[in-house]
């Protein structure tokens, strides 16, 4: 009779089986937990959106709005998507809440036909009492650059650098040609406060697919208190709840977000409001459509804030850094410069916020995409947050910290401020905006603009 052959059990295996199992509980469980809070986040982008102005928080019912947009070659969007919206905006709203400002320039296709379109046949049909100024400007951007770095003196004019290359000499910035602009289609409200009419909030509108209810929404951003408060943007297609204007946001701590994709953020503040839907504070946004309190832009301008770069009589005017810092091949927004120059002149404002209860697109496959579900509410689907919850966190450990990525910048702009000019003064040009800064040269072409 053989003798019976005993198996001993690998103790190697036994653990490593143990650990899959233990894996796949923790993995359960962490499943399990953000899905709770997906319906936490699900349940608050459902409560903090609005159709009907009179269900507003108390704070943000009874709003005046100035409603500014500035356009340049966008005939198709006026006419397919903008010019409708625009209209059903102002009927929600009411014609006596609001006023419309339009500033139109060199626009290369039909813009100014579609333009005078809205306002002959669609706004003054519709709403007769309407205040609006629809401004049509002929100057192109070939027009711009014609003008030339000098005038007839022979002295610089701003807005003009010497790009790397250099071989064409020094050629015309895009950021001070956009902020002038900006200017231009604020006039009216300084108008408007001289004939005794004077708003609430200002609504800055991008060329974007949007509806009424997501402005109603954005006014009731944190409840209605907020000095600025902005929508999440998005261009087709998204993923993960990719959003486009990387520009300008910036979170709490002045620096650009982790990823694009949600929930975006590395500090905690702005990171836990995101993963709960609400009102996410930031320093810096614009994403397509901003509000903002109307009061700093009334004026005056207070002198802690940098020179204006032009002759507008604004208290808060766009603006762009100093062509010498431009020279380093740096670049800001004037969208994001706005923001550093309003926390100057009032610390101790409400606050700008993100609100991602609402949600615009650079094209309707885009607001379609982040706006589904029973009531359209919905961005992301629960396992695209698992997803992306999981993918935050792997960024958080691999992406270097943003003062890592913001070495070179900083090194710049260390190099400028000690060049040339006292410190002083160098400090005032650029104001607190050293956190909108990014390693790129914008240049003004004729048919748009180029990176140099």
């Amino acid at each position: 009779m053989l003798p019976r052959r005993r198996f001993r059990r690998n103790p190697q295996r036994r653990f490593l089986r143990f650990a899959l199992y233990a894996l796949a509980a923790l993995t359960l469980l962490d499943v399990l937990t953000i899905l709770k809070n997906y319906r936490e986040f699900s349940n608050s982008l459902l409560s903090h959106t609005y159709t009907d102005p009179s269900s507003l928080p108390t704070p943000a019912r009874n709003q005046k709005i100035f409603i500014v947009a500035t356009f340049w070659t966008n005939a198709y969007v006026i006419y397919y998507r903008w010019a409708e919206a625009l209209v059903d905006l102002v009927e929600t709203l009411g014609p006596d809440n609001v006023f419309v400002s339009i500033y139109e320039s060199g626009s290369l296709d039909n813009t100014k036909d579609m333009l005078t379109w809205l306002d002959k046949s669609l706004l003054a049909q519709h709403f007769p009492t309407l205040e609006r100024s629809i401004v049509l400007d002929n100057t192109t951007h070939q027009d711009e650059m014609d003008v030339g770095p000098f005038d007839e003196g022979g002295k610089p004019r701003p807005g003009w650098v010497l790009p790397p290359a250099g071989q064409k000499g020094k050629e015309l910035r895009r950021i001070p040609y956009l902020a002038r602009l900006r200017n231009l289609s604020l006039k009216p409200l300084l108008a408007e406060k001289e004939a005794g009419r004077s708003y609430d909030k200002i609504l800055f509108l991008n060329d974007v697919v949007f509806k009424p209810s997501d402005v109603v929404s954005l006014l009731a951003t944190n409840q209605g208190s907020y000095t600025a408060a902005c929508a999440l943007d998005y261009a087709d297609p998204v993923t993960l709840g990719g959003y486009y204007d990387t520009f300008v946001l910036r979170d709490t701590n002045g620096h650009r977000t982790l990823a694009s994709q949600f929930p975006y953020f590395r500090p905690s503040e702005s990171l836990n409001s995101m993963l709960r839907g609400t009102a996410t504070k930031v320093s810096s946004c614009w994403n397509g459509m901003l509000l903002m309190d109307s009061a700093p832009f009334y004026g005056p301008r207070p002198d802690s804030l940098p020179p204006p770069m032009d002759d507008s009589k604004l208290g808060l005017p766009f603006r762009a850094i100093p062509d010498s810092l431009a020279s380093k091949h740096l670049e800001g927004s004037e969208c994001c410069l706005i923001h550093t120059d309003l926390a100057t002149s009032n610390p101790s404002n409400a606050g700008t916020y993100i609100n991602p209860s609402v949600r615009v697109g650079y094209t309707i496959e885009a607001y379609n995409q982040t706006h589904f579900g029973p009531d359209e509410n919905m961005f992301l689907s629960g396992t695209q947050y698992v997803l992306a919850t999981w993918l935050h966190r792997i960024n958080r450990l691999r992406t270097p910290s943003a003062e890592k990525q913001l070495k070179a910048v900083t090194g710049r702009v260390r190099k400028w401020l000690k060049d040339e000019e006292t410190l002083a003064k160098r400090e005032l040009e650029l104001g607190k905006g050293e956190m909108c800064l990014i390693d790129e040269m914008h240049l003004l072409i004729w048919n748009g603009w180029k990176h140099a």
